[in-house]
């Protein structure tokens, strides 16, 4: 009866067989056995294959859902049983990019260790936006909106922007008076061509051009410093930056207060204790 389930789930974890079979240190072919078999004595397709990926049938979520739900059951009974203590153990994959991971993040993440030894941390420091469930990540630090709805995002940190040039650069640039202005001046694009300000009629975006982009904040600063164009940065990247008087802020008033550092992770019924004593751990930490 019970043949195949923890298989079956940790597929639907993990998004794929060959994951599965890694976590469960079997081989990909028995993983694919065992699904096939626990499929044949339901009488239901309960995955979809392709060659590319898999994904779970209409009867597939439902069944998977419920079992989940039996599975946190039989974890809570055992550990009340026994009158045993969780002790969170095993692994934990988060990634992020910027000074704000490294220099904020990442330091809170050690002081969670060093109170939960047995749990090992992976960070891939990675500027794309990758799939937090296809990618089998457990956290991702981002900053801006949400975009995903299979994500669940709880906010570290309110960052406000700026708007940045360095003296040299503003001496001989054209006035900027508006955010319409910008479009007459090389800007130095960290994320996106599109800058969001306040406006008359709510938050505009303005379609900037450039010829430096990069995903590292401080090639940005050194490209700003260096007179190359604008930047628009994080107040708390640039601070340091315009009380020595090396940056300029430009068009406060224009500037928006929505933008954040989140932490995100992939809506499930069932997240491992270790996951989520770490979110409660940064939630508290930032808030």
């Amino acid at each position: 009866m019970w043949q195949g389930l923890d298989i079956f789930l940790a597929v639907v974890e993990q998004g794929s067989f060959s994951k599965a079979a890694q976590v469960l240190d079997v081989s990909t072919s028995h993983v694919s056995r065992q699904i096939q078999q626990l499929e044949e004595r339901l009488g239901t397709v309960l995955l979809q294959r392709t060659t590319r990926s898999i994904n779970l049938t209409d009867e597939g979520i439902a069944y998977a859902s419920k079992l989940k739900v039996i599975q946190q059951e039989l974890v809570d009974a055992n550990n009340e049983l026994q009158g045993v203590q969780h002790t969170p153990k095993g692994p934990i994959r988060i990634t992020g990019a910027g000074d704000f991971m490294a220099n904020r993040v990442a330091p809170a993440i050690a002081q969670f260790c060093k109170r939960y030894p047995e749990v090992s941390i992976h960070i891939d420091f990675n500027a794309r936006n990758v799939d937090l469930i296809e990618d089998g990540f457990d956290l991702a630090i981002r900053f801006g909106r949400l975009q995903d709805s299979r994500l669940i995002a709880r906010k570290l940190s309110s960052r406000n922007m700026m708007l940045l040039a360095s003296p040299d650069y503003l001496q001989s640039a054209p006035p900027l008076e508006s955010p319409s202005d910008l479009h007459h001046h090389n800007c130095l694009i960290a994320i996106s061509n599109r800058w969001r300000f306040n406006q008359k009629h709510g938050i505009e975006e303005v379609k900037v051009n450039s010829n430096w982009r990069s995903n590292n904040p401080q090639a940005i600063i050194h490209a700003c410093k260096a007179g190359l164009g604008i930047a628009h940065l994080a107040e708390d990247i640039a601070a340091d930056y315009v009380t020595r008087g090396e940056l300029i802020p430009l068009l406060a008033e224009y500037q928006v207060d929505d933008n954040a550092s989140w932490l995100i992770y992939p809506r499930k019924d069932l997240i491992p204790l270790r996951v989520r004593l770490l979110i409660e751990f940064l939630l508290e930490q930032f808030n």
